[in-house]
């Protein structure tokens, strides 16, 4: 927004701001049980993946990239529901904001980052040697940039993620973190003060979250590694996913709040966001296309034909639960996520992600005694040794990093 010439307009306007950020909104209780089962989702997904384990839940555990545009979705709409009536119309309300968010997260990510560091530099060594631009860039969260430099090729797990593997995901979120302001007053801007006026918004970003991946599927026949790193990683490329949670969130906050639907409509939107899940799991769970030779791998990734559509697809079934389960009591299943159990798994979801890696390499290390850790950068995967049949717990990762500094995918509480 622009800044306020006059001394007392702009002291009207602080005011009226502090007003604003006094009223309380309906807490999502849901969503920490949420944030629970998609980190739960990529983590199996891993652990399954080494060596690759084949049955009923092959695939779902094979698309962890559709939980990954969840948690991006979900970082959008929790920080602008968050901060809805917050102005940033001046530094210093900029800054408070990024300290704010990176503070949340930095004290785990550094922590992790040092230790997965530490791992390479004992046990691969010549990947540290050879990957050093990827170390440096991961100490200031800009190691996800890499997937966008021409004729660089990204492969998920490769070298684009030294040292700690998923924390290419804090680096593709930062960036869209360091536009929520310019986003917000976006959003705010398009929207005007109609109550309808999100939907032009939702709908913009929607098209540019779910329209480049088909289309570059239909005109190119496919999807090679540096286009797929690139769709997938990329900070600006995942800039709309975070966009569109915002504007779900916007959505909620223009139609008088999910409490205030709630009351007008007890059982619709609860209804609503029950049907969704048994169809996300069908789509996301059964629907694929086979290799080209009739195969089902066990890596989803390397199916060919159109699976990369499922890097963006889930949008709208994210952005209706989002919405719909935030409207009175949900329904059934967000009633679920609210379990005391969830929740605190929730709350330990970003250590258990930042940790998973590195626990994953350690079960790898004394289970097999493998000599090297190339086997993990996806390119040697076929001379994998024969492992036990039982991967690494999640619960091992939770566990393990209970005791770390907490740290979020949503912004902290405020007070």
């Amino acid at each position: 927004g622009l800044l306020v010439a006059e001394g007392s307009q702009a002291a009207l306007r602080r005011c009226s701001s502090r007003r604003m950020k006094t009223q309380r909104r309906p807490p999502l209780d849901h969503i920490s049980g949420m944030r629970a089962l998609l980190s739960g989702w990529i983590v199996l997904g891993h652990y399954c993946s080494f060596p690759p384990q084949e049955g009923v839940f092959t695939l779902l555990l094979g698309r962890g990239y559709v939980a990954v545009q969840g948690f991006i979705i979900l970082s959008g709409f929790i920080t602008h529901y968050a901060y809805h009536d917050a102005r940033y119309d001046a530094w210093p309300a900029v800054l408070r904001f990024y300290a704010k968010r990176f503070g949340a997260i930095l004290g785990s990510y550094y922590l992790f980052y040092a230790l997965t560091a530490a791992w390479r530099v004992c046990f691969d060594w010549d990947g540290v040697v050879a990957h050093a631009d990827s170390m440096l860039l991961s100490l200031v969260l800009c190691q996800a940039w890499l997937t966008g430099v021409p004729g660089r090729v990204s492969v998920p797990g490769g070298d684009d993620n030294y040292p700690n593997v998923p924390a290419w995901t804090l680096s593709t979120l930062a960036f869209s973190w360091l536009l929520f302001p310019l986003l917000q007053s976006w959003l705010r801007a398009a929207s005007g003060a109609t109550r309808l006026g999100w939907l032009p918004p939702l709908l913009l970003c929607l098209l540019l979250v779910l329209a480049p991946v088909p289309l570059r599927l239909l005109l190119h026949g496919g999807m090679g590694w540096a286009t797929y790193g690139c769709a997938y990683h990329w900070p600006p490329f995942r800039v709309p996913d975070f966009a569109f949670g915002m504007c779900v969130a916007e959505a909620l906050v223009r139609t008088r709040w999910g409490e205030a639907l709630g009351r007008r409509a007890p059982r619709l939107f609860g209804r609503l966001a029950d049907a969704i899940v048994p169809l996300f799991l069908l789509l996301v769970g059964v629907a694929h296309w086979p290799g080209e030779d009739g195969s089902w791998p066990n890596r989803a990734w390397s199916r060919l034909n159109f699976e990369p559509i499922w890097l963006t697809a889930a949008a709208p079934l994210f952005g209706l639960f989002l919405f719909a389960s935030s409207c009175g009591d949900g329904g059934a299943f967000a009633g679920a996520l609210r379990h005391p159990a969830l929740s605190s798994l929730g709350e330990l979801g970003f250590q258990v992600y930042l940790s998973h890696y590195l626990i994953m390499w350690a079960f790898l290390k004394l289970e097999t005694a493998a000599p090297s850790l190339d086997i993990l950068a996806g390119a040697n995967a076929s001379a994998a040794p024969a492992l036990p049949p039982l991967p690494p717990s999640p619960s091992s990762a939770a566990a393990a990093s209970a005791p770390w500094p907490r740290g979020s995918f949503a912004p902290p509480a405020r007070r």
